[in-house]
């Protein structure tokens, strides 16, 4: 089951905006995936970046039929004039040799490196849902919870309940540093920016595969809330941006 991230390299006088963004891209969602807007958990997340007339937005799709559908339609944009909010012309289309584009597979997220501690470094204002109200800190089960929720929605595994507790319950912080910025939302937030070390203490082989499992997936799914206007964006540190 392949999960993928295709960025767009655009020309513009000013960045993307968030809502600008969204509305671009539920509205392909209505040519060829309308069935989408019904469901709880999006299969997508968004993503915006650049600087200097040269900016970029992503895509991310979480299910392997959604990128069938839409990657044909995101690579036939390349020379075409979009509107993200601003108009851009999109110079190229890549699925590659950018940093934050990638394709991988549910199964791969399982391989490679694995320990108890699970770095992350949080590049767009991420902020949850929590009683109401937006909530910027980065709590272990938070964020977790989150991954958790999204990969079960659109990957073959569900996590064995021991695991999940483990994941929940035990993590912990070993290193936090960073700050909150202003997010463009229907209402006034902020959410975090920065790095967070998650520490799960006795992990098993398992319970720390699956950490890092999550750790992978964020690179593709986004954490927390308003992933559709491209907060939440993060990816393990060892994979930092220079």
């Amino acid at each position: 089951m392949v999960l993928a991230a295709l960025v767009l390299l655009l020309e513009g006088e000013a960045p993307p905006e968030p809502i600008g963004l969204r509305g671009f891209f539920y509205t392909l969602l209505k040519e060829v995936a309308p069935e989408v807007h019904d469901q709880g958990e999006n299969p997508f997340a968004l993503g915006m970046g650049g600087r200097e007339g040269a900016y970029w937005a992503r895509f991310s799709l979480l299910r392997e039929e959604l990128y069938a559908r839409l990657a044909p339609r995101l690579f036939a944009l390349e020379g075409a004039e979009v509107r993200l909010g601003q108009p851009f012309r999109v110079r190229g289309v890549v699925q590659e040799g950018h940093p934050w584009a990638g394709v991988s597979t549910y199964a791969r997220l399982f391989q490679g490196e694995a320990g108890r501690d699970l770095p992350l470094r949080f590049y767009s204002p991420t902020f949850f849902r929590r009683k109401g109200v937006h909530y910027p800190v980065p709590e272990p089960r938070l964020v977790l919870e989150s991954l958790l929720r999204r990969l079960e929605a659109f990957g073959p595994l569900k996590a064995p309940e021991t695991i999940r507790e483990a994941l929940l319950e035990r993590t912990t912080v070993r290193h936090l540093q960073g700050r909150t910025l202003k997010a463009e939302t229907e209402v006034d937030t902020v959410g975090f920016v920065g790095q967070v070390v998650y520490h799960l203490p006795k992990a098993s082989e398992e319970e720390a595969r699956w950490l890092w499992a999550l750790g992978r997936f964020a690179f593709y799914s986004g954490v927390g809330a308003k992933t559709a206007l491209g907060y939440g964006r993060s990816r393990l540190l060892a994979q930092a941006l220079p």
